[in-house]
């Protein structure tokens, strides 16, 4: 218990931030960009030599050069603060599943990226990420009290968080739930779900745990209001649940619609990314996402990086995460299109709105269980695939109800062979007990290519109609 006090204290400083205005905010995130911009030119050999001509004291954001993906990863040696953490021993530790919560060199939660654009990122974050983004989460994100009155309620009777993901691997959500700082417990009582296979399961905890919280990806929450509507699963009624987080890719405005009716509450949805976790907080109005300015700068820009004025879209965004100082991501390239608000959130927050992001639209698939249709949520897909390291791009298409062709392009620097592929994939299917079920053709092009103007490339695609939902409806009893 005495170790959550610490916890509390770090978590009430950064919800006393927002009691300043927009000019101090500002003023922390220029004194923590040149403290980062400091320590990358003397620590990391390949940001000595792209910022020799910078003098950290005085320079101004557009000084700075931009990086891109392939430019830290091809570099990734030369690039973190840390000279022993070498690429090749990362990817190692993370392709078993088993030390996903170990802290790599003790200090260290280690992750990666899906590969959308072709390659996947590895990404390094210290101990203080992990406490950094419970508080930003718990103090910023959430429509619960915060009052230190609340918190010692919280010692006596805790809060109930629900989160479902999808899988084994390192990928970012998992990771920020597998190294949530121990403290944390003391005030919350977490469920989490790693399986969405089989949904009536999934649902069954639910229904049991009744959590205040719930927290999964953009597909999964348009899956489980379906269900909340069927009344199989029952969240809403009790009156226990008191907010939704969508922790994916952003949500269509059918979709929030759909969970706002079945559930009656508030729903949060969260832009962030592995490269900087706590880069936003969803507000608690429903309004958009605040941007932790104090903790992250995000410029909304052109293809040519010229500035893009709020209200409008960009065709991309440069990131510069200023909390993470042994891999420093400054002016890091994204293909997201990101909308800023010309305005102030209606709901008073000093930080910058964002209005709006557009996602990747992966779909659910529907295939034949029998004489009944269940659903197969991406994820099983992606999972899959990404703990293949030889796969760069990828592309699963559903041909026929339970026929699939999957087309894969190496990774850079790498060589990927179809036959290990098939082996992979047959292993994946047997884990997510689909291996009765669905037909998989494997093809390896190199010439896949993601979408010229996102850069991406749209992962699960489906050719087949979803069935008759009254049909479809059977296969969830």
């Amino acid at each position: 218990m005495w170790s959550t006090l610490p916890l509390l204290w770090k978590s009430l400083q950064q919800r006393a931030v927002l009691w300043n205005s927009p000019q101090r905010i500002r003023a922390i995130q220029e004194r923590r960009l040149r403290a980062l911009v400091a320590r990358a030119r003397k620590h990391s050999p390949y940001y000595a030599e792209r910022l020799r001509h910078i003098d950290p004291r005085r320079f101004a954001l557009r000084d700075l050069p931009t990086v891109t993906k392939a430019d830290m990863m091809r570099h990734f040696d030369r690039f973190v603060t840390d000279r022993r953490l070498k690429l090749a021993d990362l990817e190692r530790f993370i392709q078993d599943p088993a030390r996903l919560g170990q802290w790599y060199l003790g200090r260290y939660a280690v992750s990666h990226t899906s590969g959308t654009q072709g390659q996947k990122a590895v990404i390094v974050q210290d101990r203080s990420m992990t406490e950094l983004l419970f508080a930003l989460q718990m103090l910023r994100g959430s429509v619960l009290t915060v009052s230190p009155l609340e918190f010692l309620q919280r010692l006596f009777q805790r809060n109930r968080l629900a989160a479902v993901t999808i899988g084994q691997g390192f990928y970012p959500s998992a990771v920020a739930l597998a190294y949530a700082p121990p403290a944390a417990d003391v005030l919350v009582q977490r469920l989490w779900i790693k399986r969405i296979e089989p949904l009536s399961e999934v649902v069954e905890k639910l229904n049991r745990f009744q959590p205040h919280v719930l927290l999964a990806y953009a597909n999964v929450l348009e899956m489980l209001s379906h269900e909340e509507q069927a009344d199989r699963l029952r969240l809403a009624r009790p009156g226990a649940l008191r907010q939704i987080m969508n922790m994916s890719e952003p949500l269509p405005t059918g979709a929030q619609e759909a969970i706002r009716k079945a559930f009656g509450i508030a729903l949060t949805d969260n832009y962030g990314m592995g490269e900087c976790l706590a880069l936003s907080a969803g507000c608690p109005q429903g309004h958009g996402m605040h941007l932790n300015a104090d903790w992250a700068i995000l410029e909304v820009v052109d293809r040519q990086h010229h500035p893009v004025p709020p209200g409008q879209p960009g065709e991309k965004v440069l990131l510069t995460n200023l909390y993470n100082a042994v891999q420093p991501f400054i002016r890091y390239e994204v293909t997201d299109v990101v909308t800023m608000s010309p305005a102030p959130c209606p709901c008073g927050s000093p930080l910058p709105l964002i209005a709006s992001v557009a996602g990747r639209t992966d779909e659910v698939v529907w295939i034949q269980d029998g004489e009944q249709y269940r659903q197969v949520h991406p994820y099983v897909f992606v999972d899959i695939l990404d703990r293949v390291p030889e796969v760069g791009l990828y592309q699963v298409r559903q041909v026929e109800r339970n026929r699939f062709v999957v087309q894969a392009a190496p990774a850079p620097g790498r060589t990927l062979l179809r036959e290990p592929l098939e082996r992979a994939l047959a292993r994946g299917l047997e884990e997510f007990e689909l291996t009765e079920l669905l037909d998989l053709e494997v093809v390896v092009n190199a010439d896949l290519a993601p979408d010229p103007k996102s850069g991406k490339l749209k992962r699960i695609v489906s050719d087949v109609a979803r069935p008759d939902m009254d049909e479809a409806r059977l296969a969830a009893r």
